[in-house]
């Protein structure tokens, strides 16, 4: 199935009693340069991949990122179907489970988020797999389990926008420059990554600092600012594949 063809379905305990989830397949949504992740997720991140800040198009917003690649579509930890890298990020772990918004009436604020799945995902299907309910309707652990990570998700997204707003308030936000240099002696280089001024962060006042270790968000800084000694690595990557 295409993966980039979802189709959402706010999960019913009697329309879908008899779904079921396969443990293997593929990654839905994994050909993509960059993919979204929560600053809880740094501590793992910080081992394996380069994180960094990027805008949204359409909103400006910034947002918390996993580079994945240099281009559109190219995924260098994605190799013959199987993924090269020991953690894989929440973005692709709760698939393909996601959380959604049901619009309310005019005027209202909409109905609480709710746990959806998307019908498409080849993992999704009837004959074998975790089941989602039991025979009598119940959530089975297992999609318990889905719920716990996607509400994990949720609350990480809130706190990962404060981190970005506190970051931003105190004008440490910078462009990233990234040259690529290739073995075929090819040079390019890419725009639209942002990273933090680590010479203003070291120099904030004293008081600034503590506040910052306090909400956790120092330590935040410097897990982003070491995750980008993986930019040599997937410098490596590409020139494997070139």
């Amino acid at each position: 199935m295409n993966p980039q063809s979802a189709q959402h379905a706010p999960l019913d305990n009697t329309l879908h009693r008899d779904l079921r989830v396969a443990a293997c397949g593929a990654v839905a949504g994994a050909t993509t340069h960059y993919a979204p992740v929560i600053a809880d997720e740094l501590v793992h991140l910080v081992l394996e991949y380069p994180v960094c800040l990027m805008k949204d198009a359409d909103t400006g917003r910034f947002g918390l990122y996993a580079l994945l690649g240099f281009e559109e579509g190219e995924n260098l930890y994605l190799h013959r179907g199987a993924w090269q890298a020991r953690y894989l990020p929440l973005h692709f772990r709760r698939q393909p489970f996601v959380t959604i918004r049901t619009p309310g009436a005019e005027g209202d604020l909409g109905c609480p988020p709710r746990i959806a799945i998307d019908l498409n995902n080849s993992r999704v299907q009837m004959s074998e797999g975790e089941r989602l309910y039991t025979e009598d309707g119940r959530e089975t652990e297992y999609l318990l389990s889905a719920r716990s990570l996607l509400e994990r998700l949720t609350a990480g997204a809130r706190s990962t926008q404060s981190f970005i707003g506190v970051l931003a308030g105190y004008d440490l936000i910078e462009p990233l420059r990234l040259d690529v240099a290739l073995t075929t002696g090819t040079r390019r280089s890419y725009a639209g990554a942002y990273g933090i001024n680590s010479d203003r962060l070291q120099t904030l006042p004293p008081d600034t600092l503590q506040r910052l270790h306090t909400l956790g968000y120092l330590q935040a800084s410097y897990l982003l600012l070491a995750s980008l000694g993986h930019i040599r690595k997937l410098i490596e990557m590409k020139t494997q594949r070139t």
